[in-house]
């Protein structure tokens, strides 16, 4: 695990605790907890780079074309919301279960789909978010 991995570990259990159990909190502790929750989202939204790519590299991510498989589950979450499992299901034999997966958070991170705000069982019986288009 690489440093920038384990900070985020360390921040992401502060966090959820914080987010669980918000009232053992020291009052001067909130506010800090608060500016990393929102450095956190903040450095997540960024496209990733290293520092020897060329500027064309540090582009590529932030922009994202909605073409091709993009476009057919952007197509299927505009019918109805559905969860990761629906999609796999619909679009069998199109994509594998991890690109439609991809396709989907490449939606979310473009601003496109977001979280439905409620879940549905899997085949497995297992509570799965539910996402919709925007």
């Amino acid at each position: 695990m690489s440093a920038r991995d384990d900070v985020l570990y360390a921040a992401g259990k502060v966090v959820s605790a914080w987010r669980r159990e918000r009232q053992f909190i020291p009052e001067e502790l909130e506010d800090q907890i608060i500016m990393l929750m929102r450095a956190i989202e903040a450095m997540n939204a960024e496209p990733h780079a290293r520092n020897t790519d060329p500027d064309t590299s540090r582009q590529g991510p932030s922009t994202v074309r909605i073409a091709g498989n993009r476009l057919e589950v952007l197509a299927l979450l505009r019918q109805r919301p559905r969860t990761d499992e629906e999609l796999v299901a619909c679009l069998s034999g199109q994509m594998s279960a991890s690109g439609a997966r991809t396709r989907r958070a490449e939606l979310v991170r473009a601003g496109l789909v977001r979280k439905a705000g409620y879940r549905r069982k899997s085949a497995t019986g297992r509570a799965m978010t539910v996402w919709a288009a925007v």
